[in-house]
């Protein structure tokens, strides 16, 4: 599939993905208030930051591993299963059991069965992405991109659901959310799925070029978003609540840029980018990109907030100006991020972050 061709689509499926999640979170944020907000801002972070220590690796490296070698998807499919079952039913015992301990209140300000939804999160999570970047590593970009649209379906219909039948609250929203991505799982499973043997070497070499890509992948993550503890630990959760706002608008504005290095990376893992011409037109086009929706945000921002979310967080505009320079410049770098990961995570990609 030639590069437009495949963005063409990533994008239209984002697209959607984008209006269907703004809408989520204009409807979670009225049923929970800032401080539930705030609260599930909290569990959310957590459960991305879970999500990475335990499946980045296997994502970033599926990808590149279907990439540079076709022939052997179906032990690439067959070790991911394996490594997620396993991970599930650790995460679910250990929550179990630490769910039973009143040492949990110290360090957890939720209900046990809060804590048992997110280690379950964490692991349906890592395998979803994992199913997920096979498909990248394929070029089957069609599928991949529509995954993401899956999800955020599902979730928004089972929330509503959940305002209609059920006491809305933290809990049925993790439980929303946890059914939706399970779903998502699935699906992704089913269309990544090929026989092949399970395959000790091509784990190891999978976790090894990973290794490289998680690492550098959450040195990211914390960089933007290790401030919602911080925030949290000095504001509270209301205040939080309100900043999350920020981070959520934040977050969809990358998706733009990353959509392009999405489409970009089979494209450098097959050698089509070894002169760099694809990676420097991309990159470009992303840079204006960024600075068209961030004068977007400028102009209008304050309004569409205030109109989307109410009263109580229109505080969200202020933080997220402060916030353009270094979206821009991240949306930038996202393309030669994509660039160095389809050349198997080069030291720069480590200490730069």
């Amino acid at each position: 599939m030639n590069y437009l061709r495949g963005f063409s689509i990533t994008a239209l499926a984002s697209g959607l993905t984008f209006g269907l999640g703004f809408a989520n979170q204009t409807l979670l944020a009225r049923l929970l208030g800032p401080e539930g907000r705030g609260n599930l801002a909290l569990v959310a972070t957590t459960v991305l930051l879970g999500g990475l220590l335990f499946g980045e690796w296997l994502s970033r490296g599926n990808a590149f591993q279907a990439g540079r070698q076709a022939q052997r998807v179906g032990s690439i499919w067959t070790n991911t299963t394996m490594y997620c079952l396993v991970l599930l039913l650790g995460a679910v015992g250990i929550g179990v059991i630490v769910a039973d301990l009143s040492l949990v209140l110290s360090v957890w300000p939720f209900t046990s069965m809060q804590l048992i939804l997110t280690m379950a999160l964490i692991a349906v999570i890592v395998a979803q992405r994992g199913y997920n970047a096979i498909l990248l590593g394929s070029d089957r970009l069609a599928p991949y991109a529509l995954i993401p649209l899956l999800f955020i379906s599902c979730y928004l219909a089972f929330n509503v659901l959940g305002r209609a039948w059920l006491e809305v609250g933290l809990t049925s929203v993790l439980t929303a959310w946890l059914a939706a991505a399970f779903v998502a799982m699935l699906v992704a499973a089913t269309l990544a799925a090929a026989s092949g043997p399970r395959d000790g070497p091509m784990l190891r070499a999978t976790g090894s070029v990973g290794a490289r890509g998680a690492m550098s992948a959450t040195l990211i993550f914390l960089m933007f978003r290790s401030d919602v503890y911080l925030v949290e630990h000095f504001l509270g959760a209301a205040a939080l609540g309100v900043y999350a706002i920020a981070v959520i608008i934040a977050e969809m504005i990358q998706r733009g840029p990353n959509i392009a290095g999405a489409v970009l990376l089979p494209k450098v893992l097959r050698g089509v980018d070894d002169d760099h011409a694809m990676s420097r037109v991309v990159g470009r086009w992303t840079f204006l990109f960024s600075l068209l929706v961030a004068a977007v945000i400028i102009i209008g921002g304050g309004p569409l907030i205030h109109w989307c979310f109410g009263d109580d967080f229109s505080g969200a505009h202020l933080p997220l100006m402060w916030m353009l320079p270094g979206l821009v410049a991240a949306g930038f770098a996202s393309v030669l991020n994509t660039k160095l990961a389809g050349q198997g995570y080069p030291p720069v990609t480590l200490w730069a972050p």
